[in-house]
């Protein structure tokens, strides 16, 4: 009777700690734990101290406590089917890509244990392996070709032990184990992402800002472009549909003789050849010594940016 009320205190206090986690932080990171020591887990949570909080535990308890919780918050519903298999939940409300990054980098090289289902193929090289002769009838049971040389074993080819997603034999496990090969890493895995009541995967995270800027302009782009075949003006269509009338405009100033203030600066470059060549030359030289000044302070390369003309389709004298 002792034990069971002991049980139910320790489910009763598990209960709370996530309840309060829960309302201190609003995104949880769902990494899966496989084959992760309570070790390494200790060093992962060194890692991300005062950054993230990680909670492992019974599945059920979590979701019993997620479920108390959703009554005050309905939101967190959405994290409840995610509560399933091996997991662990990482409690921030720093940037997840951040975290995601501390997790990742803590991984361990594990040896491979008979039973265990190769996450990768397990390669055993070339070369010299430093045990005795005696150890060749072992090495020649699993199909790997040897001889002698300076009293040791030394294996001729590189063999693929083991396939990735087959079982590791023992006999496979024991040849490792002797030439100290350590074959798989293992680290906690960025399953899915709970942020405020949102759902999504890890590979979002590896979505930049960047990204999203190419994204949206390419967009508007192609957006302008169909307004401006169909004719019909749209927001972003219409600094392009502008600018095409105004050289209409101009184009009939300057062909008619009919003289508008915003074609006189113009005019007078076409009737003056060398003022006209002087102002080509002045702009190429700023755009020369612009392009070098990027260059000096970008050390990558990077693509030249379009001059201002470009955005509206081409220079005005195109």
């Amino acid at each position: 009777m002792g034990a069971e009320k002991k049980g139910s205190k320790h489910k009763k206090v598990y209960i709370d700690k996530v309840l309060k986690l829960l309302d201190t932080y609003q995104k949880v990171l769902i990494v899966s734990s496989n084959n992760i020591s309570s070790k390494q887990i200790q060093i992962i949570r060194k890692a991300l101290l005062k950054k993230a909080v990680v909670l492992m535990g019974k599945n059920s308890l979590i979701r019993r406590a997620c479920k108390m919780y959703a009554e005050k918050n309905p939101k967190v519903n959405e994290l409840i089917p995610l509560i399933k298999q091996n997991i662990g939940l990482v409690f921030t409300n720093e940037d997840p890509r951040t975290i995601r990054d501390i997790i990742v980098e803590n991984k361990i090289n594990a040896p491979a244990k008979a039973g265990t289902v190769a996450p990768n193929d397990v390669i055993v090289p070339k070369g010299d392996t430093g045990l005795e002769p005696t150890q060749t009838t072992f090495l020649q049971a699993l199909d790997i070709q040897t001889r002698i040389a300076k009293r040791q074993i030394e294996i001729l080819y590189d063999v693929k032990l083991v396939s990735e997603g087959e079982k590791v034999g023992s006999s496979e496990a024991t040849l490792l184990s002797k030439l100290g090969i350590k074959p798989f890493v293992y680290g906690m895995k960025l399953v899915q992402v709970y942020d405020s009541g949102s759902v999504y995967g890890p590979e979002v995270l590896d979505i930049t800002d960047e990204m999203l800027k190419k994204n949206v302009l390419e967009e508007l782009g192609s957006i302008s472009g169909i307004s401006l075949e169909l004719g019909f003006p749209t927001q972003v269509s219409l600094p392009y549909s502008f600018m095409n009338n105004f050289r209409n405009i101009l184009a009939i100033s300057l062909e008619t003789g009919y003289e508008i203030k915003e074609a006189e600066s113009i005019r007078e470059l076409l009737e003056n050849p060398e003022a006209l060549k002087e102002l080509m030359e002045k702009q190429n030289e700023e755009e020369k010594d612009e392009k070098e000044e990027e260059k000096e302070e970008e050390p990558e390369p990077e693509s030249e940016s379009e001059s201002d003309d470009d955005m509206f389709g081409g220079g005005l004298f195109d």
